[in-house]
């Protein structure tokens, strides 16, 4: 054991010292090396991000979301009709046929007071479920004025806001 030198936990002697005898890796150099592995991986994963970002800059955001295909024509085949309302508010409910194309989307509720302007809107995001071979929308209506007389229609979206091409007769319902 060589003798003069501290060789106590915090002197540069111990950081520098091998870490067994013969061993020429030393502490500084494993500090050297980890700083190394450091600066790659951060390196490697800001690279991967500019990537994703530029992949994601450059295919449409319809192209990306996974799709299933459309089985034919949509339809209405319930409703719509009130689910519930109170003096506030209402839900709205109504089924389609499978909307295919993507998993989300979305019901959409034109309203207003006048039948020929039907100028609100609402909207709620639904989650197609691929085993079953309709869709159920609810959509919430909400800041609706007491003892008041409404006029809607509704429709759906996919994600990408192209939409699915069924829209229904124009309905009424009352607040209480």
């Amino acid at each position: 054991m060589p003798t003069g030198r501290n060789f106590g936990a915090d002197s540069e002697a111990a950081r520098s010292a091998p870490i067994f005898p013969g061993a020429k890796v030393t502490v500084n150099l494993i500090q050297e090396i980890g700083g190394r592995l450091v600066r790659t991986f951060i390196l490697a994963s800001a690279s991967a991000a500019i990537v994703a970002c530029l992949l994601v800059l450059h295919f449409p955001v319809d192209q990306m979301i996974a799709a299933a295909p459309r089985q034919g024509t949509v339809q209405i085949t319930a409703g719509p009709e009130i689910e519930t309302v109170s003096d506030t508010l209402a839900i709205i409910r109504w089924t389609t046929t499978d909307p295919g194309e993507t998993p989300l989307h979305y019901g959409i509720v034109h309203y207003g007071t006048n039948a020929t302007s039907l100028s609100q809107i609402a909207s709620s995001p639904n989650r197609r479920n691929p085993s079953h071979p309709d869709m159920i929308f609810r959509v919430r209506v909400a800041g609706l004025k007491p003892q008041t007389t409404y006029y809607y229609t509704v429709e759906s979206t996919g994600a990408t806001a192209v939409n699915d091409g069924v829209s229904s007769s124009t309905r009424t319902f009352k607040t209480r």
